[in-house]
């Protein structure tokens, strides 16, 4: 038997929290088109960028129901290099990325790449957080577009620089 496609369903959490340069839309705000539980509504002439985004909830088969950005309020991302693992929260709740069970699931993976330049962070609106193995540092208001560079001391103080 065929493994099933995932698919959005009746998700429209994307549709919230991502930018959309081509329609002017913010991140944070739901899109004008968006019908929520229904989809897009101009799916079929949706924007390039629109087209080639896929949530890691969709692209990672073994990625459990549970972890669907509708149920979690949290869109899993990742930057262009890889060297990002993005949870892009919805505005409304803000702190969702702390919840089960996606924060077990960011520490962990925090766990597995410390250490390697790949960083893991959660973003709500501009605001975001840097998430490491032993605890999650608060970035406050950042660009989105700002490089970040981490560093750990000899005594396991973390220290960020943004660019």
């Amino acid at each position: 038997m065929a493994e099933r496609e995932k698919s959005c369903g009746p998700c429209t959490m994307c549709c919230k929290v991502m930018r959309v340069d081509e329609l002017s839309k913010p991140g944070g705000t739901m899109c004008a088109h968006a019908r929520p539980g229904r989809g897009c509504g101009i799916y079929e002439t949706r924007p390039a960028s629109c087209r080639s985004f896929a949530c890691l909830w969709l692209l990672d088969a073994d990625m459990p129901h549970r972890f669907r950005p509708d149920q979690t309020k949290v869109v899993l991302d990742q930057d262009h290099d890889g060297r990002r693992l993005i949870a892009r929260c919805d505005p409304a709740n803000p702190l969702a990325w702390r919840r089960a069970p996606i924060h077990a699931a960011l520490k962990g993976y925090a766990q597995d790449h410390w250490g390697t330049g790949k960083v893991v962070m959660a973003v709500a609106g501009r605001r975001a957080w840097l998430i490491t193995p032993k605890e999650e540092i608060d970035l406050g208001e950042i660009d989105p577009a700002a490089r970040i560079e981490v560093a750990e001391d000899a005594e396991g103080r973390v220290s960020v620089r943004m660019k």
